[in-house]
């Protein structure tokens, strides 16, 4: 499943190296890395199926991932500046994104809350930005942020993944829609 919504605009300086398959009850999950940094995960698929034939044991990485959807409060340390610059983020890009690297498992902000723990606390509508070009979901945690008014919004092409993650996680928001 794709989070993003503006995939052409977002294409790394370095190139990935290894590409790793991982198994959740809601199917098989994706995740490129370029020397051990994670670059792209795309959620995981029911209908995907893991390629045979794996020549090396999976990442770090992966095994978090796997850890997080079987229900484990996990902490991903991803290096958010060498994230950012393999990206070419502009620096209020990547204020955001560690700002989003410190939303604790569990908790949600909102577009605005996030925009000041950035430092730009007017920015909030380019936050959202941000969030849908976000190449790290559940890494980077975009689903834990949700609209001013107390709504989920959108999460890529399946809303329905934000809700999921965040009661994955023991958020159970009252009365709130997408």
């Amino acid at each position: 499943m794709r989070t993003f919504t503006k995939q052409a605009e977002i294409t790394p300086s370095v190139v990935t190296d290894r590409e790793e398959y991982y198994e959740t009850p809601w199917g098989v999950g994706r995740l490129l890395l370029a020397g051990g940094m994670p670059l792209a995960h795309d959620l995981p698929q029911a209908t995907r199926r893991a390629p045979g034939g794996a020549d090396a044991p999976p990442s770090e990485w992966s095994r978090l991932l796997e850890r997080y959807f079987a229900g484990e409060a996990v902490a991903f340390a991803v290096d958010v500046a060498a994230f950012a610059r393999a990206y070419g983020c502009t620096t209020f890009e990547t204020a955001v994104l560690k700002a989003l690297a410190a939303v604790p498992y569990g908790q949600v902000v909102s577009y605005r809350d996030l925009a000041v723990a950035a430092g730009y606390p007017n920015a909030y509508r380019a936050v959202g930005s941000v969030m849908a070009r976000n190449r790290l979901p559940v890494i980077l945690p975009c689903h834990r942020v949700i609209r001013n008014d107390g709504r989920l919004g959108d999460y890529g092409d399946d809303p329905a993944w934000k809700a999921r993650l965040l009661s994955l996680e023991g958020y159970a928001p009252q009365g709130v829609s997408t």
